[in-house]
């Protein structure tokens, strides 16, 4: 998405790069779920969160040592 626009990650700020990457999850994150499902995956779906989700996004700052805005 980025690179077809002629913008870097850097160029962008936080809140429009987390927004970009809401757009991304909407768009995509669908279509991963389906394709690990259609491979045979058995997992506990009710369970799937996504990596910025509010519960697990204090955790995933803090083991990537980025500090909360």
């Amino acid at each position: 998405m980025l690179a077809s626009e002629g913008i870097k990650r850097v160029e962008l700020g936080r809140d429009e790069f987390e927004k970009r990457v809401w757009e991304w999850k909407e768009k995509y994150g669908g279509t991963i779920t389906n394709q690990i499902k259609r491979l045979g995956a058995s997992c506990d779906w009710t369970r799937e969160c996504f990596t910025l989700d509010e519960q697990l996004s204090h955790s995933s700052l803090e083991t990537c040592g980025i500090q909360e805005v």
